[in-house]
């Protein structure tokens, strides 16, 4: 009877499986590009949404809480506006989804005044630079994301919050060159070299993001797009 239980529960997960996966595959591609976005922006979303290992999109299902923690116990108000700021300008690209600031019990932290980053599977030695973002693994059944940690070092500026925090909405470094400034970007700086002089004009402005990269959060929290997609 066990055996016969295992075996019947190993078919359903099976079955449920393939039933999830036919789900989350089912996307009228065709008429998704019919969409009114230009070809550039189809083609940035494509680049920065679907280029991790599996080719699968990682997103957000649930409200994402957003908690701050000091890892020095010394709270930095600076901080904390930039940080509140910045949440005001990611929540207009991610409704319905909302994104807000809660004192405690987050699902996604940053870590302010950071001088290192602990070291996890991924990473063996603690590494950091001035910001790093983390989300939690993908299993066989849920690409969501639902957990996530960014940490910023002391003299990180509002560029590189809003870099990282496209990070934990699922969004990754492009593999091609635009001629226009991404602060998705930034740190492997795959820019147009002959825009360079555009580049430094909007590395340092505050809470700054294009206008093809804002599109192309709001297509990845579009009902269309599921996590897992590939």
């Amino acid at each position: 009877m066990f055996v016969l239980l295992i075996l019947s529960g190993g078919i359903a997960a099976h079955f449920y499986k393939t039933s999830l996966e036919k789900s989350i595959q089912d996307f009228d591609a065709e008429k998704f590009r019919q969409t009114d976005h230009t070809e550039e922006v189809l083609y940035l979303f494509s680049d920065i949404a679907f280029n991790r290992p599996g080719y699968r999109i990682r997103k957000w299902h649930t409200d994402i809480k957003v908690e701050i923690k000091n890892m020095n116990a010394i709270p930095n108000e600076k901080a904390i506006s930039e940080i509140d700021s910045a949440i005001t300008i990611i929540s207009g690209l991610i409704a319905p989804l909302k994104i807000e600031r809660v004192e405690t019990g987050g699902n996604l932290i940053i870590h302010t005044n950071t001088t290192h980053v602990p070291a996890n599977r991924r990473a063996t030695k603690p590494v950091f630079l001035n910001g790093v973002a983390r989300i939690n693994e993908a299993t066989k059944l849920s690409w969501d994301i639902t957990l996530a940690h960014i940490y910023l070092g002391r003299n990180m500026n509002t560029q590189t919050l809003m870099h990282e925090l496209e990070h934990v909405l699922g969004l990754e470094h492009p593999f091609r060159l635009y001629d226009y400034y991404t602060t998705i970007a930034r740190s492997v700086v795959p820019q147009d070299y002959t825009a360079y002089g555009t580049w430094l004009q909007f590395n340092k402005m505050p809470y700054y993001l294009s206008e093809p990269e804002k599109t192309a959060i709001r297509l990845l929290y579009s009902p269309e797009i599921k996590a897992g997609l590939q």
